[in-house]
């Protein structure tokens, strides 16, 4: 072999030994270095639905034979299952409305309009569905459906609405009655 071949050699073995000194270096521990495992449990997310407390019909006529309205105000369903399963959220009243000494108001004289969204928070594209206008149903099998919510994408959502009630009030009414009744609402 010639003495350039040598040389050649000897500087390639050079280069070699120099590159892996540097990789073993650099990937090398600290002499001080210590590791902490952490380590946390995720909780089971819940569905819920928060509405108003209380709200008061102040719109259209308040006269017997005449039709009262206004909002219920914001209604709001959270999830934090995390996972793509939707939901449907309804609108029942197992009281109607009623006053004391005038005739009371079944729930096929009410009516619920869920309204357009207020605000919204999803991943992916979800399909939200507005449920039609209606009568609430009179317990929780037989609900009125006010919004749907599917997406295939996993992760928490919410949704929230402000639906307007409309109560036609009986012509056989009592003046100066005041009425009362619960709306409820449900999401499964």
């Amino acid at each position: 072999m010639s003495q350039e071949g040598v040389v050649f050699g000897k500087r390639i073995g050079s280069l070699v030994a120099g590159a892996a000194a540097a990789i073993a270096v650099g990937t090398a521990v600290p002499a001080n270095a210590v590791d902490s495992t952490v380590t946390f449990a995720t909780t089971g997310g819940t569905l819920s639905v928060v509405a108003p407390a209380a709200a008061t019909l102040t719109g259209g006529s308040t006269s017997p034979g005449g039709t009262v309205s206004g909002p219920l105000g914001t209604v709001t369903v959270t999830d934090t299952r995390g996972n793509a399963a939707g939901w449907t959220a309804s609108v029942y009243s197992t009281t109607g409305f009623t006053a004391s000494e005038s005739t009371a108001i079944a729930n096929s004289s009410v009516t619920y309009t869920p309204g357009a969204t207020t605000s919204t928070n999803s991943p992916g594209s979800p399909t939200i569905t507005t449920g039609n206008a209606g009568s609430p149903g009179a317990n929780t099998g037989a609900a009125l459906t006010a919004y749907t919510y599917a997406n295939a994408t996993a992760g928490g959502n919410t949704v929230a609405w402000n639906p307007t009630i409309a109560v036609v009030i009986p012509s056989n009414a009592i003046g100066n009655a005041t009425y009362s009744g619960t709306i409820s609402h449900q999401v499964v």
